[in-house]
């Protein structure tokens, strides 16, 4: 982990997930298996990537408007 990211525990809905938070991001992404889990409400996207800290992209699947944690 670099400067400005911390890392911490918290229970989801009785889910107990790891968060990291990075300062020098904009948005915010999560695994698949929690979101279905978690029945939160994916809209399906197509041919949509992201640029992840090693420079690579990564390939996204669908996307979470508006959801308050």
């Amino acid at each position: 982990m670099g400067v400005g990211t911390i890392r911490f525990m918290v229970v989801l809905h009785g889910l107990l997930i790891r968060v990291l938070v990075d300062e020098g991001s904009v948005d915010n992404f999560s695994q698949p298996w929690i979101t279905y889990f978690l029945k939160f409400p994916i809209e399906l996207v197509s041919s949509f990537k992201v640029m992840v800290g090693n420079m690579n992209n990564m390939a996204v699947k669908g996307i979470i408007n508006d959801l308050s944690i």
